[in-house]
């Protein structure tokens, strides 16, 4: 439940956090919104509540600009299970299948991981935030409402690093590091590597070390968050776009929300405006129809 929050206080900015288990990424945003004194906080991409790592907030003026974090990629260090099937493709869930994995070797799990490499197409959990119909498939999951066929997605693995056998007798636990693009769940990769195996798997801890440019070194614990020891990081210092500098006279114009000639723009892209008292006055794009830079963000 939101708490009430008695005065609204002006800041922009990008709050890191190290999100512990058992919290929701909205509980994260509920207890940011208490401790800096806004209703304007948001999240960029969901963790599930077992898994921990890097959450990335945004607040006051800058959850105007989530839009241009969704599709960053993300790095993960996952421990995956062997031989048990869940409901929900992690250990958290209700088991349904279990086999015996006893005869698989590290071999057989490194050559069947090399199958995951690349782009692939792979289907979300049941238990996940995909949509159908307009319904969570989480909601749809947990009310035992009948899951209609789910389309397999694009996505991926750009790298996978560091395995390491945790067990390895009658029970297969092992740890491995993953790049992979935005829209990829581990708990998929850790459910398909069983059935690629013969046996099945599970996912068992999850902990997301970056998203893009966002680095676990940076993040704040959730008690740091609570007493407001917060530090505010810059997000256009995170945004990749190219960037332009303006003589004053055209303020006037981006404070009107004025087309721009493209003559001003080194392409026609999304470009960070600044004056040259080195303040962000706005995002601007390009729009095809009019031939002509338009303004995205009003940040001035």
């Amino acid at each position: 439940m939101d708490e009430k929050i008695i005065e609204e206080k002006v800041v922009d900015g990008i709050i890191i956090v190290d999100k512990p288990k058992e919290y929701t990424s909205h509980d994260v945003v509920n207890i940011a919104r208490k401790a800096m004194g806004t209703k304007r906080v948001g999240h960029i991409g969901t963790l599930d509540p077992n898994a921990t790592g890097v959450l990335v907030l945004c607040v006051g003026r800058a959850t105007k600009l989530a839009k241009y974090f969704e599709n960053h990629s993300k790095k993960y260090i996952a421990e995956i299970k062997l031989g048990v099937q869940t409901d929900t493709d992690d250990l958290t869930g209700k088991v349904i299948e279990s086999s015996d994995v006893s005869d698989i070797t590290e071999a057989m799990i490194l050559e069947a991981l090399e199958k995951f490499k690349g782009k692939i197409e792979q289907t979300p959990p049941n238990y996940s935030a995909v949509k159908i119909n307009g319904k969570k498939l989480y909601e749809l999951a947990r009310r035992d409402i009948r899951i209609p066929s789910i389309e397999p997605r694009n996505v991926e693995i750009f790298d996978m690093s560091d395995f390491k056998m945790l067990e390895n007798g009658d029970t297969k636990l092992f740890q491995i590091k993953l790049s992979v693009s935005k829209g990829t769940y581990i708990r998929s990769i850790a459910r398909d590597l069983g059935l690629e195996l013969g046996c099945f798997g599970s996912l068992k801890e999850l902990r997301r070390t970056e998203v893009e440019n966002f680095h676990i070194e940076d993040a704040i614990s959730i008690d740091q968050l609570k007493a407001g020891e917060v530090e505010l990081f810059d997000p256009f210092d995170y945004l990749n776009m190219q960037k332009i500098v303006i003589d004053d006279a055209y303020k006037s114009y981006i404070n009107n929300g004025r087309f721009l000639n493209i003559a001003l723009f080194p392409g026609k892209k999304d470009t960070i405006i600044y004056s040259k008292q080195n303040e962000v006055l706005a995002i601007y794009h390009y729009d095809e129809a009019k031939d002509s830079m338009r303004m995205s963000v009003k940040w001035w």
